[in-house]
């Protein structure tokens, strides 16, 4: 279901989306960079991916590159941010576990936060159908922006890729995070090796977060989302109630050296500069497919969504433009 609107006013506070914890983590993260640009510039662009003609591209890549698509909006920026399960790096890329993409409409003064669901039945080039899911790991990021903009008419052209693995030290340079535990999670995870876990407000240790985010047990792709979600909170709620920067700008710079992204620092700046600066902003989240915009089908042998693409296709436009 699509989430609330909200509007931004001063005096003030609210509860932040998910989107909004991307944006402020990143502003914090480009204060750091002020006098070590060369060396983060690095960091950021070794395993970037190309843009090139979608003539150029070759979808059986290891590392497929991003087919250039012409923006619908000038003033509609949009940025694919996938968190990746990966177990082995030396052995293949792992899966894509999450895929948001965050738009900032800056003519419309709203930005809206999209998951992608992984069991998506989609067509994708050089495979034929498949899950979602697994573009990543047939072809990196590039083959998963390419699948996304053919399926559902975008622009993708930027991402920001994060590793769950990652999260596990950021989580334990800071103490741990608190999250929302139900009463069903909790009993799970007392008979799977956390036997002092208990429902409602929880810290978690680095491991216990990944367990908790890595949980396909328990419900569904929306729920798998909202665990997820309630980590990188958590995460955030820490980090800004620290108010030594000593503390504080080492974790960033952590943090800095665990991110894959194909945008410059000045880029990802100035996005993070105009959201963060921008009053009654309106606010928007939702999942695709929607309720009532898919069926769950078998497709050789995978249990999948069959998306319902003209509506959903319809409900992005809303919610983007």
């Amino acid at each position: 279901m699509i989430g609330k609107k909200k509007r931004r006013k001063r005096g003030k506070r609210k509860k932040l989306s998910f989107w909004k914890i991307v944006g402020i983590i990143m502003l914090l993260f480009l204060l750091l960079v002020a006098g070590t640009v060369g060396s983060i510039y690095w960091r950021l662009y070794k395993d970037s991916v190309d843009i090139v003609s979608a003539d150029d591209v070759d979808p059986k890549a290891k590392n497929v590159k991003i087919a250039q698509e012409d923006q619908k909006d000038k003033d509609v920026i949009n940025v694919l941010l996938v968190g990746t399960d990966t177990r082995d790096p030396d052995s293949d890329m792992g899966r894509s576990d999450s895929m948001m993409l965050v738009s900032y409409n800056k003519g419309k003064n709203k930005i809206t936060a999209v998951s992608f669901l992984r069991d998506s039945l989609v067509e994708i080039d050089g495979y034929g159908k498949s899950r979602l899911g697994h573009t990543y790991a047939y072809g990196g990021v590039g083959l998963t922006i390419n699948t996304l903009n053919k399926v559902y008419g975008l622009d993708i052209q930027n991402y920001v890729v994060i590793s769950f693995d990652n999260l596990v030290n950021i989580i334990d340079e800071i103490g741990g995070v608190t999250v929302h535990i139900t009463e069903e999670e909790a009993e799970y995870y007392r008979k799977t090796g956390m036997p002092d876990i208990v429902s409602g407000s929880v810290t978690l240790t680095g491991s216990q977060a990944l367990a908790h985010s890595r949980n396909r047990t328990l419900g569904n792709d929306f729920e798998r989302t909202r665990r997820q979600r309630s980590v990188m909170y958590g995460i955030y709620n820490k980090v800004m109630s620290e108010k030594n920067p000593s503390t504080i700008l080492p974790l960033i710079n952590y943090c800095m050296n665990q991110v894959s992204t194909n945008m410059s620092v000045t880029e990802i700046y100035n996005i993070a500069k105009d959201v963060l600066g921008t009053e009654n902003l309106l606010t928007q989240q939702a999942g695709i497919p929607q309720e009532g915009m898919y069926t769950p089908v078998v497709y050789e042998g995978m249990q999948v969504l069959e998306i319902d693409l003209d509506a959903s296709k319809k409900l992005l436009d809303q919610l983007l433009y």
